[in-house]
């Protein structure tokens, strides 16, 4: 008897699950770490360029606000509805696409003739960005090995982080010789990658077995997976999925988790772009030269980075909760803590404590949860709207706490409402994630719905 459809994706799965991590492997991962590199470093050219900005169309501070705020809409959009569309058409056509859109309206930046433009042009750049964000996380996620899932998806988002203080420094050398267009210039690069993502990276094996292609499945797992090569041919084909909605993401089995997540990533963009926009000018608050401000926030910024790239082993040896809980928590104590002193080296250690567990460990951990929590019909589209309210977060707080600011409140004030949110995005996570460590994407479906899990050839690790 010829084996069942059902039976031919599981064994497939198996194989991708359990594969060694080969060189194929690592030259699709090389290649969407760098267009996700070149997003963080995209989205992070706001601070460089905001001064020439600034005096080329001789803005006001409330324009200025303006500027930086269009691209956060932007993502927000983006991010809101790529996901839907990659669970519709597949990962490998949409993600090459948001590069190129956001390397095209960099183009378009460069020549722009008014400010008005300008702002269009970052808005619409700033769609490709979040739309990016949604679409290559899932991707990460469908085709690693099961144990590499967690590191490799923090390790992304450390890529994405460097982003920041790449951008400053490439800025310190462009901009004072060209000027700040020189950048989008250099923003232009990743219509390069995309095209190169359209020509060498495979679909995801579970993309394509939800919609039935169990051959062109079959045939990614032997050239991707080391020792297995491709399975007879057979005509038989998994009956097509629907691809998920919003609706999935609210559904009685994940409604608690999807509000803890969309609760969560509020708060990470809140700590995030809060802390990057409005960090230099509290330090300087606090006696610290506007010069030097610059370089302790790189270096506090830095700190996340170091975070992201450890919380892939911590999760696969505590959990995700664990994880979540304690980082966003001690995020939060270290600010409170933080806002008590103006000391140099305290201000730098406590910095850098702060960003480590909030943008790094909690951060990044957070993104690896919600790519993998969610089924195949719908996992683009939870990752995408989780990203979509970590902009909401980002749009919230700039303004908020330039409020706080204009009130001419202690600087201990803005760092209490940073420990507030990290403590209680910590308490979110303690009480309303599903613990995911130990399992494949398919089992994590299976226990979430209550469907009884059927068997896979081993047990996985991620």
């Amino acid at each position: 008897m010829p084996p069942s459809p059902t039976t031919t994706s599981r064994t497939l799965l198996g194989r991708l699950d359990e594969s060694e991590f080969t060189a194929r492997h690592l030259r699709i991962y090389v290649t969407v770490l760098l267009g996700h590199f070149l997003c963080g470093f995209v989205i992070n050219l706001t601070g460089v360029i905001l001064p020439g900005v600034i005096k080329t169309f001789h803005l006001t501070s409330e324009s200025a606000g303006v500027f930086s705020s269009a691209l956060f809409a932007g993502m927000l959009v983006g991010a809101a509805i790529a996901g839907t569309v990659s669970d519709r058409f597949g990962r490998r056509v949409p993600l090459a696409i948001t590069l190129m859109v956001y390397a095209l309206f960099s183009l378009a930046a460069v020549f722009a003739p008014t400010f008005g433009a300008l702002v269009t042009f970052r808005a619409l750049q700033g769609v490709g960005l979040g739309a990016e964000i949604a679409v290559v996380l899932p991707y990460i996620a469908e085709f690693v090995p099961s144990r590499h899932r967690g590191p490799l998806v923090t390790a992304a988002t450390a890529a994405w982080l460097i982003g920041l203080p790449t951008a400053a420094a490439v800025g310190t050398a462009v901009v004072p010789a060209f000027g700040w267009r020189a950048m989008f210039v250099i923003a232009t690069v990743p219509v390069l990658v995309g095209v190169f993502m359209l020509a060498t990276l495979p679909e995801s094996v579970r993309y394509l077995l939800r919609r039935g292609r169990l051959e062109d499945a079959a045939a990614i797992v032997g050239s991707l997976c080391r020792g297995y090569g491709t399975p007879g041919a057979t005509t038989q084909h998994e009956a097509p999925e629907s691809p998920g909605t919003v609706r999935t993401l609210v559904a009685r089995h994940y409604l608690r988790y999807t509000i803890a997540i969309w609760f969560m990533e509020v708060c990470a963009g809140a700590f995030l772009y809060g802390l990057s926009s409005w960090l230099p000018s509290v330090l300087e608050g606090q006696g610290v030269s506007l010069l030097k401000s610059f370089g302790y926030t790189a270096i506090i910024t830095a700190a996340g980075v170091v975070g992201a790239l450890l919380a892939g082993q911590l999760i696969n040896r505590i959990g995700r909760r664990a994880v979540l809980g304690w980082a966003f928590v001690l995020s939060g104590v270290f600010c409170l803590v933080w806002g008590t002193t103006s000391a140099t080296g305290a201000v730098i250690l406590l910095g850098c404590l702060a960003t480590f567990f909030g943008s790094g460990l909690a951060g990044s951990t957070l993104f690896a949860y919600a790519s993998e929590l969610y089924p195949t019909a719908s996992r683009a589209t939870g990752l995408g709207w989780a990203a979509a309210w970590q902009k909401v977060g980002g749009l919230i707080m700039p303004v908020l706490v330039g409020f706080i600011l204009a009130m001419h409140a202690t600087q201990f004030l803005f760092f209490l409402v940073f420990g507030i949110i990290s403590i209680l995005a910590g308490l979110a996570a303690f009480t309303a994630t599903f613990e995911t460590r130990g399992r494949t994407v398919e089992q994590i479906t299976q226990e979430i719905t209550g469907r009884a899990a059927e068997p896979t050839p081993t047990m996985a690790r991620s």
